[in-house]
């Protein structure tokens, strides 16, 4: 984490450059909506990967085939190391074919005409990454930990891509150096160590959630294979570098890009998230995440003074928020909002199924609670996160016309409530594509495939995740145009 002078300096950097009163229909967004109609762009620059199978020792969070199902592996820099056995160069060439190939022109096409405004992106820290012997983000190669770089030139061209159809961007910097432990957000790693006390995450080799694990003092041991880094230990003053300081690092490089972009590409870009599910599932990171943060706020003030910023928080790391969002804006940290999840995939106990009628109750009547405190403490949000998933990914016959029918409702339920919160100001769907029956991997023709019978709209028959997908939720007759007014969707769905 950043020396307390550091903070202390780039908050009094961001006291003086922050912007007006938070006004929605002016400062939200760059074209004067006052609503962000959204989706994720969820495994396209940073790899939710996840192993073929789980084992004993596994986090609740890893699920076979999440989010690929002809591709496996722990992490993303698990998978490019497994590319590595073969050449560096088929890694690169990997990685190139799944950034350049698995959003495409026709899929934006179908977000803007389902009504999308804006997309959420989803990054790893490694994109502001200069390659090992290289001098720019933008050159292909492999950073100090392992990662393909030169994913910034594709998250370059999207902006365009966006503008061109009247969409906007949120920058999500969706995965941290082990921003949570045992979970696959581009490393599997023991311990959350982007939040850890510095002398207990020195950058250095990082111990990966593999094998046997115990936990001692709170933190993770296992008995698994470390990922290594050529990264510097030390500053240039020598003060010893912590992997709290890596992901702050990227936090301000990423903010120095976007408020060097030319005008039209930097209008496209409309919130910067500065992090994501910080500290996953490990207790007792509340104050280091609220560290972070407060240390994120003024590093990326320095070169955004205006921007709207995005603070993500989540269980067992969520206590008083509200209260420190408060006294972060009053400090002079400008236009914040919280990044809300709320998912009925999880709103009840393992093993406990709710029917159709609990899940339309749940949807109008209690997402509401979920964020209940920020909507008292005046602090704005937007639905980050949400999807049409139930009973813990329980398997659902879309080509069923009452399923259909049921889905359909829980999509306008769930729209209407996020819609007509007052302290909502946008909600994305978890996300534009899956990837069911998608390989990066070079082809005969040196590019990705995409099985035959499958597409960014329709997964292979027993892939289990199709209804976290966008454009197959569309395809299926569950989703309409994602920005039409539902004001009665609960009208009839009892509180009870």
């Amino acid at each position: 984490m950043a020396s307390a002078g550091i903070i202390a300096t780039l908050l009094v950097v961001a006291i003086t450059q922050t912007n007006d009163a938070f006004d929605p229909a002016v400062s939200l967004t760059a074209g004067g909506s006052a609503y962000w109609h959204g989706t994720c762009l969820g495994g396209w620059l940073v790899m939710e990967i996840n192993p073929a199978s789980r084992s004993k020792t596994s986090s609740p969070d890893v699920r076979p085939s999440w989010m690929f199902d002809q591709i496996s592996a722990a992490s993303e820099l698990a998978f490019v190391t497994e590319l590595r056995a073969h050449s560096d160069e088929y890694a690169i060439r990997t990685m190139r074919n799944h950034w350049e190939h698995y959003i495409s022109d026709e899929m934006l096409d179908a977000a803007a005409a389902l009504g999308v405004d804006t997309v959420r992106i989803p990054l790893g820290y490694w994109i502001t990454d200069t390659p090992v012997g290289g001098s720019s983000p933008l050159e292909y190669g492999l950073s100090p930990e392992g990662f393909v770089t030169g994913g910034l030139n594709h998250l370059a061209s999207m902006l365009p891509r966006l503008r061109a159809r009247g969409m906007l961007a949120v920058l999500d910097m969706h995965a941290l150096p082990c921003n949570s432990a045992c979970v696959s957000d581009g490393l599997d790693c023991a311990n959350p160590l982007a939040f850890a006390p510095p002398a207990e995450a020195a950058v250095g080799a990082i111990p990966r959630c593999t094998g046997s694990c115990l936990t001692v003092d709170g933190r993770r041991q296992c008995d698994g294979q470390a990922y290594q880094t050529t990264r510097e230990r030390s500053d240039a003053d020598g003060n010893p570098l912590s992997w709290g300081d890596v992901g702050l690092g990227s936090v301000s490089a990423l903010a120095a890009w976007v408020a060097a972009l030319p005008p039209e590409e930097a209008a496209t870009v409309v919130g910067l998230q500065l992090a994501n599910e910080p500290a996953l599932n490990t207790n007792g990171y509340d104050a280091a995440v609220k560290a972070y943060y407060t240390a994120a706020v003024a590093a990326a003030r320095v070169h955004l003074p205006s921007l709207p910023l995005l603070m993500s928080f989540i269980p067992p790391n969520d206590y008083a928020v509200p209260g420190f969002v408060q006294d972060l804006g009053a400090a002079g940290g400008g236009t914040m909002l919280i990044d809300h999840h709320w998912y009925l995939n999880w709103a009840s106990a393992p093993g406990v199924t709710l029917t159709w009628p609990d899940m339309h109750r749940r949807a109008c009547h209690e997402a509401v609670n979920s964020w209940q405190s920020y909507t008292d403490a005046g602090v704005r949000l937007v639905l980050g996160e949400w999807s049409l998933a139930v009973n813990h990914d329980a398997q659902l016959d879309i080509d069923n016309a009452t399923i259909v029918a049921e889905l359909r409702q829980l999509f306008a339920e769930q729209l209407s409530v996020y819609a007509n919160a007052p302290a909502v100001r946008g909600a994305f769907y978890w996300t534009l594509r899956m990837g069911s029956g998608w390989d990066p991997r070079p082809g005969a023709d040196g590019g990705p495939t995409q099985l035959d019978g499958t597409s960014a709209a329709r997964s292979l028959p027993d892939f289990p995740f199709k209804v976290w997908s966008l454009l197959e939720m569309a395809r299926a007759g569950v989703v309409t145009r994602i920005d039409e007014p539902r004001a009665d969707a609960c009208a009839n769905v009892p509180d009870e």
